[in-house]
């Protein structure tokens, strides 16, 4: 009774995972195209330059407390109370610091008007501050549906200022504004979701107590967060604004592709891994369906936008991103195993063991830091610098494998019988799309030929084969539509 329950609790958070990643990744392909046809490389490439800020600032508020709270086994209101009034308090402290430092960041970028415009985007994570416990309670009650209404509200509120504002000739402010917007709006829809509300009782002793296990998840999500904008940062401050533009649009569209799947799983994954927890096998079972459910998705996605990377880039953004579409595929093709990667170390997290999250994130970094250091002294350029990351990127998943084998004794066998099938799959699809795009003239015609083919023959495949994540997930859907929810 508890598996079923679990099972459809799970199934519920990933449908409205998904529908909720599927339509936000729509409307940011939308907004994006609006944008990217308005501004030109340099625009994002300034906004670029303050995006690492942005994101320690949200990993030092939040501090691990969302990934503590989904897997403690009572949560009282003085621990949601506690984390509410820390976050808070970090993030106007944040502010404060990084807003005296904003002169700093504009002359190591070598860009003056870095200085207003890091003052002002700076504010976005004072806002979000605001969030973070209200967060918490939606992600540790699976309460995706909520979750999916306020983003959707956000990222349309945040498009129309972005888009106004860049049309009305306010260039990189525009983007800003976006951000800005964006937050704002996810905030208030989150107090509107959620009933929990915070009390003038000043007691950080809960902080104190999750503290132990959340900072190892602050320093993973530090280093993760550097290790995934070292390149953007670097390229700051030695290459040309063009290129750091062309580089952050590409890595752009990559995570918009990647971050469906794993927004669709990090909504449920944690959560109901630490649910599933039961000692006689049964956090294996749902760990391996998720894999194989993750794979499904993953390669087909990533490897079908590396393909039509090279009509879609022109025709909706412009031939001015042209000079991109190579950073894009190969970003995609490494882009296909990130979700893969990310399920381990869900699994490590839900099993409350940060440590080996943290070592596992480290050990990336440092390996990432060699190859950046080796190519820079050998004068190798910027595409020879993304192939070696993605490379690595690919074998670091087998890193985060050997370190959650141990956890559920897993085997090697059963992993790769859970995953290359689909990788396998996507690779046929994509061979066989390239190949009847062959015989078309026009962009336009060989993007619908290449989307067309590709997915036919992904499905004949799954069908063929008689995989069961492919019959579930179609059996699912009908069932869906048949009873009109």
């Amino acid at each position: 009774m508890a598996e079923s329950s679990l099972k459809e609790r799970t199934a519920r958070g990933l449908f409205w995972g998904g529908l909720s990643g599927g339509v936000q990744q729509l409307l940011a392909l939308v907004i994006g195209i609006c944008l990217a046809r308005r501004l030109a490389p340099g625009d994002y490439g300034i906004v670029a330059m303050l995006t690492v800020f942005s994101l320690i600032a949200w990993n030092l508020q939040e501090s691990g407390f969302i990934s503590a709270i989904g897997i403690k086994k009572n949560v009282t209101h003085a621990d949601y109370n506690a984390v509410f009034w820390f976050s808070t308090g970090m993030g106007v402290l944040l502010y404060v610091v990084l807003f005296f430092a904003a002169p700093a960041i504009a002359a190591f970028n070598r860009t003056p008007e870095l200085t207003v415009l890091a003052r002002v985007t700076f504010i976005g994570f004072v806002i979000s501050s605001f969030s973070i416990v209200q967060s918490a309670y939606l992600f540790r009650n699976l309460m995706v549906k909520q979750r999916m209404i306020a983003s959707f509200v956000a990222v349309c509120a945040g498009g129309v200022v972005g888009i106004n504002l860049v049309y009305s000739g306010y260039a990189y402010w525009g983007l800003v504004a976006q951000d800005l917007t964006f937050k704002t709006v996810v905030t208030i829809s989150f107090w509107v979701m959620s009933p929990w509300r915070p009390r003038l009782h000043f007691d950080m002793k809960p902080v104190r107590e999750m503290f132990s296990f959340s900072s190892k998840i602050l320093a993973t999500n530090i280093l993760t967060t550097l290790n995934n904008q070292f390149l953007q940062g670097q390229m700051g401050h030695y290459f040309p604004r063009r290129e750091v533009g062309l580089y952050s649009q590409a890595n752009k569209w990559n995570t918009m592709g990647y971050s469906l799947i794993t927004t669709t799983l990090s909504s449920v994954a944690q959560p109901v891994l630490a649910g599933a927890d039961d000692g006689k096998g049964r956090q294996l079972r749902v760990f391996r369906k998720m894999l194989r459910f993750t794979a499904f998705l993953s390669f087909p996605a990533m490897f079908g936008l590396a393909l039509i990377a090279p009509e879609f880039v022109p025709l909706a953004l412009r031939e001015q991103w042209t000079d991109c579409v190579p950073y894009l595929q190969v970003l995609c093709v490494a882009g296909a195993t990130i979700p893969i990667s990310q399920q381990f170390s869900n699994l490590l997290v839900s099993r409350g063991r940060s440590s080996k999250f943290f070592i596992g994130t480290a050990g990336m970094m440092a390996a990432q830091l060699a190859i950046i250091l080796g190519l820079y002294l050998t004068g190798h350029g910027v595409h020879t610098l993304i192939c070696s990351i993605a490379a690595l990127q690919i074998a670091w998943m087998g890193v985060w494998f050997g370190m959650t084998r141990s956890e559920i004794r897993i085997s090697t066998t059963d992993t790769l019988r859970d995953i290359l099938p689909f990788a396998a799959a996507a690779g046929i699809s994509v061979g066989a799309a390239w190949a009847a795009s062959l015989a078309v003239d026009g962009m336009a015609a060989k993007l619908a030929v290449k989307a067309a083919v590709a997915v036919a023959v992904y499905c004949a495949v799954m069908k063929a084969a008689h995989a069961v994540v492919f019959k579930e997930c179609t059996d699912f859907l009908l069932s869906k539509i048949r009873r009109g929810k």
